[in-house]
């Protein structure tokens, strides 16, 4: 099982950002956005980026999300490709004859900013510190997968051992780790920021690294790191990185608490370059035409149901609230058209993606309302959940007010958490009342999106859904002996979950940047995150 890292839960979502219309008079006498941020001073030039809070709070591998700025400064054994591959990076091969016992082989000539080289005990030192409980590092459940990893994590107690039994260094070069059942797509997952090494100096100071940490990737943090309450580090190029360097000397990454106001800052002319979602991807589109990157997102928005809440143990219940939403309508005015109504769990850019899993996702409100007399009507008020978060907050007010003209539901609210609190209150089955969340593929492949939203032992599963055949089906694509077979399998897991309908796709967003006219060759990756080395200064 391999959940998201934490930047796939709170990534951005893709929906409309409210702005008054005086808001908007301000903003439009900023001028063109991006012109001056910073200069070209060195060799390579400098920019500047809004980036979301969490994008920096932590950079340690085990503490750090998955996102553009953790890519810049950590590369791990393999990376996934603009076209969704996995290719190997720090790895020069990744292999098993089981799916389950693997060998990895490191290439000669990386090193950390600091100069020490980066070996096989380099990797399994980081691996053990990120999986071992008492340094509560967030993603350190992403190493469930590799034996020993209850021993580090029992129920109580300390742990025994400090070091996962899993994982076997047997020389300078080479890596053994065993998992606890076969997992073809372990490539894949070791693409991931928290599966990045950390040199030796790292284990002095876990907090003090934390804050200024030397890496291996094209990037690094130039000191004093991240100050208590910083709201913005440098990166520097580093010039011993021996795969592509960045293109850029020198960059500024800015936090921001939502898309909107680093949108806001670049049209100040304050960053030169930041996220657009909804309004602002429209504003962006209209006024930024040629300095705009927009990509669909390896991501569904969804309503997800409460299956302990025993109003929605009726599979009608569920059938007649997805019915009752107007997706297309969503997407079509709500969004300005920067989103896919969804039918599935996950879009046509990953592998298996795009496929009509949702037989209740149409449109049919008369329908809706048969099914939910048919289950015995609805009595009583009800009650709607999304993270705090501006945009989140305004489509679940849409669908709030469609269940409520379509099911006759008189007496419908909402109420917001932040998501550090909605998702432990979601699996401790604290929420009563559908939620909206967003989800993201942790790898281009359906079979990671079927296994954070549906896997028995998944810390995304928030809707309670368990189910023998899914976890089979699922069993089956892991250890699938080709990407074909596994891909057909995860598909199938994922209709065997669509039937139940815990949960009703509503759409795919699309992700979109801009950048000051100094600046070419921006990418962004499946996720919508900013590719930081391939920017050029003009």
């Amino acid at each position: 099982m391999t959940p998201p890292r934490p930047g796939r839960v709170s990534r951005r979502t893709g929906v409309l950002a409210l702005c008054t219309a005086a808001a908007l008079a301000a903003v439009s006498a900023c001028g063109a956005g991006g012109s001056g941020a910073t200069g070209t001073t060195a060799a390579g030039g400098s920019y500047s980026i809004g980036v979301p809070t969490w994008y920096i709070a932590h950079l340690t591998p085990g503490r750090a999300g998955f996102s553009g700025v953790a890519d810049a400064i950590w590369t791990p054994l393999t990376q996934v490709g603009p076209d969704g591959k996995v290719v190997d990076a720090v790895a020069k091969s990744v292999q098993s004859t089981d799916q389950r016992h693997w060998t990895i082989t490191l290439k000669s000539g990386w090193t950390f900013q600091n100069g020490e080289p980066v070996t096989a005990q380099s990797f399994a030192d980081s691996w053990n510190a990120a999986a071992y409980a008492p340094n509560t590092m967030s993603n350190g459940y992403l190493f469930s997968d590799i034996e020993g990893y209850a021993a580090l994590n029992p129920a109580s107690g300390k742990p025994a051992t400090d070091k996962l039994s899993g994982v076997q260094v047997v020389g300078t070069d080479t890596l053994k780790v065993t998992l606890v059942k076969p997992l073809s797509m372990f490539p894949y997952v070791l693409a991931g920021t928290a599966f990045a090494p950390m040199p030796k100096a790292a284990f002095k100071d876990l907090a003090a690294y934390d804050r200024l940490p030397i890496g291996n990737g094209p990037y690094q943090v130039a000191a004093p790191g991240m100050s208590p309450g910083g709201q913005q580090i440098t990166l520097k190029r580093f010039e011993g990185y021996p795969g592509a360097k960045g293109k850029a000397a020198q960059i500024t990454v800015k936090t921001y608490q939502t898309d909107a106001t680093a949108f806001t800052s670049f049209r100040s002319g304050a960053v030169d370059i930041a996220t657009a979602s909804g309004n602002d991807l429209s504003t962006a589109s209209r006024m930024y035409a040629s300095q705009l990157v927009t990509s669909p997102t390896a991501a569904v928005v969804y309503l997800g149901f409460p299956l302990w809440d025993k109003r929605f143990t009726d599979v009608r219940v569920r059938q007649a609230f997805s019915l009752a939403v107007d997706r297309k309508a969503i997407v079509t005015s709500l969004l300005q058209g920067h989103a896919q109504t969804a039918a599935g769990i996950a879009p046509d850019v990953i592998a298996g993606g795009g496929g009509s899993d949702c037989a209740d996702c149409a449109y049919d409100p008369a329908k809706a309302r048969q099914l939910l007399a048919a289950a015995g009507g609805w009595k009583g008020s009800l009650t709607l959940w999304t993270k705090q978060d501006p945009d989140m907050q305004t489509v679940l007010g849409a669908v709030v007010n469609q269940l409520r003209s379509n099911l006759g539901i008189s007496s419908v609210s909402l109420k917001v958490q932040p998501t550090d609190q909605i998702y432990p209150d979601l699996l401790a089955h604290k929420t009563t009342g559908p939620f909206l969340l967003y989800m993201g593929a942790a790898f281009p492949n359906i079979y990671s999106q079927a296994d954070q939203l549906f896997g028995s032992t998944s810390g995304t599963n928030v809707t309670g859904y368990k189910s023998s055949s899914f976890d089979a089906l699922m069993n089956q694509a892991a250890a699938a002996t080709s990407d074909a077979a596994g891909v057909q399998l995860a598909q199938q897991a994922g209709r065997t979950a669509m039937a139940d309908l815990p949960l009703a796709p509503l759409y795919y967003p699309v992700s979109g940047a801009v950048h000051a006219k100094k600046l070419s060759g921006l990418r962004l990756g499946y996720l919508g995150d900013v590719d930081l080395s391939s920017i050029t200064v003009r």
